[in-house]
């Protein structure tokens, strides 16, 4: 009896710190639910004469619901951006940056709020001359959304 109760114990143990996510905050979203954003792109236009900075602040909001509309709170969202820090011209915010949030690096790992939405702010780099495009992706365990953002220069005609 004792041999057999070490090893069910020891299962015991994984399967408790399996089922609490290991402690690390939210969840992955059922695959039946839903992720959307508040925008499908974002295109900025800049004179070429324009100043390069790298401080135009944006945002949108990503929601994650359930097939019938309710709202899913704390649900793990990972946000990524190809040329987001540390790789280039996009910081993200966890928070709004106006009222000090901390800058976070890409790929980005946040939670849903109560209502089930989370505000992705972000900074940017435009003018100078400066053209891209890429799209911020959200992932949720199987679910995928995305957002197209594009700096596109213009001739100062």
């Amino acid at each position: 009896m004792r041999t057999l109760t070490v090893p069910l114990m020891i299962v015991a143990l994984f399967l408790i710190l399996s089922a609490c996510g290991g402690g690390g905050g939210g969840v992955d979203a059922p695959a039946e639910s839903t992720l959307t954003t508040s925008v499908a792109s974002i295109s900025v236009e800049f004179a070429e004469t324009d100043p390069y900075s790298c401080s135009i602040v944006d945002s949108f909001v990503i929601s994650a619901k359930t097939a019938s509309g309710i709202p899913l709170n704390n649900v793990t969202l990972t946000i990524f951006f190809p040329y987001a820090q540390p790789y280039g011209s996009i910081q993200l915010y966890d928070g709004n940056p106006a009222s000090g949030a901390p800058a976070k690096d890409a790929p980005m790992t946040v939670t849903t709020d109560e209502n089930g939405i989370y505000i992705l702010y972000f900074t940017y780099c435009g003018g100078g001359g400066v053209e891209y495009k890429s799209d911020f992706t959200v992932t949720s365990g199987a679910l995928f959304e995305a957002v197209t953002f594009e700096v596109k220069k213009v001739s100062d005609a």
